[in-house]
């Protein structure tokens, strides 16, 4: 037991370098005030300190709460911001571990040690250390759950404890990123026809952990219920993200903005973020059905959002493609954004993401050809995030909802490449 330890701890030497990088970045680039959505986070973390997640009488679902939780215990401490930005290089370290550990299923250690580094020094990663956001959180939990599903899945029994873990993941990744459950929802779907096709016991045990995921949301699931009256509404902001994201407006883009852009746009002494230009012509186009909006609760302001939203998809489709399009390029290259002073930190995405995405794609040709060789996990967990990217394409992409993807990117191809193309499998497949 100490031996295996002692090897254990001797195998992460390599990496603590890349948690001394992440400790510096979020002492080096903090900021005492809060920005953005970590008002959001620490709100909700406060509200369940006091006892309830958000006004009965007039529910805001925004997020999950599985990052506020992870906060409440720090908060409740009076921890201090710091402390919960410091969380983020513990999170994305031991993401980096598992995601190292899940490349030695087919990779030498050496190898497995050089991806994950180079993963482990993702720019955009490192761009949202320093911020009480939660992707470091999500990038650790998209890594362990590789991790597990591949334990799960090349085992020779069925593991009870790998089944429970995978649905800890599973259930704590909704919780996280509420987009997950209709993922996981369509997930249960697709593993049920596949069973049907092929009746494969990883693809039972698999089944078993999602499933199980899911119902570990259940009570989340029913406490919205209970608030909303509609079921499996975890969210009263994809109205306006939709409405945005049909926006009619040639000059416009698609992305969203806040209400306070909104309604403040036009005027003089109204200070936007940094990153916006003038933001008077958004008003102009939005102000009007903003200010109708005021007297409406949440619930109903989603509501006749997401109605707007149908009606403009329905009478300008072709903007909407092109919106969708610009989308992808929020998604991918975090770019182009309506009305935004765009900058060099553009390149921090486009850049990694142009390689990672390249090498993907090279990777479908060989990965086509090996198919029946390519082990069923790993296509299982690509298909998984590739639903998920969908759903965000369809959604708000923007370059930090990539974060999530990098890691079943980088597996499947660096799989390929390895065991497809340096083996016989091309001539196997091909006899």
């Amino acid at each position: 037991m100490g031996m295996a330890i002692s090897s254990g701890l001797k195998k992460l030497w390599p990496l603590l370098p890349i948690l001394g990088l992440y400790i510096v970045v979020i002492l080096v680039f903090s900021s005492d005030d809060l920005i953005g959505d970590e008002f959001r986070h620490v709100y909700y973390a406060d509200n369940i300190i006091n006892g309830f997640y958000t006004d009965a009488n007039n529910p805001e679902l925004l997020n999950g709460p599985g990052y506020p939780l992870v906060l409440v215990p720090f908060l409740a401490l009076n921890a201090g911001f710091l402390f919960l930005k410091l969380l983020n290089a513990i999170f994305v370290f031991v993401g980096i571990v598992y995601f190292k550990k899940t490349l030695e299923f087919f990779l030498s250690e050496r190898y497995a040690l050089i991806l994950a580094i180079l993963v482990g020094l993702y720019p955009p990663l490192l761009r949202f250390m320093p911020l009480i956001y939660s992707e470091p959180l999500t990038f650790m939990i998209v890594c362990a759950l590789s991790f597990h599903i591949f334990k799960l899945c090349k085992s020779e029994h069925p593991e009870r404890k790998q089944i429970a873990i995978v649905s800890c993941y599973i259930g704590f990744l909704i919780l996280v990123k509420i987009i997950f459950l209709q993922v996981i929802l369509l997930s249960i779907l697709l593993l049920g026809v596949v069973f049907l096709l092929y009746k494969n016991k990883k693809i039972i045990r698999l089944s078993m952990a999602v499933a199980g995921g899911f119902l570990l949301t259940v009570p989340y699931i029913l406490y919205a219920y209970s608030l909303t009256g509609k079921p499996l509404y975890l969210g009263t902001g994809g109205g306006e993200i939709l409405y945005h994201r049909s926006t009619p407006f040639e000059n416009e883009w698609g992305n969203w903005f806040s209400s306070e852009n909104v309604l403040n746009g036009g005027k003089e002494d109204y200070q936007p973020d940094s990153v916006y230009k003038d933001l008077s012509q958004l008003s102009e186009n939005h102000l009007d059905v903003y200010l109708k909006m005021e007297s409406l609760n949440h619930m109903e302001r989603d509501s006749a959002f997401k109605a707007i939203a149908i009606q403009n998809m329905k009478t300008h489709p072709k903007k909407y493609v092109k919106n969708t399009i610009s989308n992808l390029g929020r998604f991918v290259f975090h770019y182009p954004f309506s009305y935004r002073n765009h900058s060099m930190s553009a390149y921090g995405y486009m850049i990694p993401n142009m390689f990672i995405v390249v090498l993907w794609l090279l990777s479908l040709y060989p990965f086509v050809l090996a198919r029946k060789k390519i082990p069923f996990e790993l296509k299982a967990i690509m298909l998984f995030y590739l639903i998920y990217a969908s759903a965000i394409v369809l959604l708000d992409g923007r370059g930090r909802n990539f974060i999530i993807m990098v890691p079943s990117l980088v597996l499947f191809f660096s799989y390929v490449y390895v065991n497809a193309l340096k083996s016989n499998l091309f001539k196997q497949s091909n006899s």
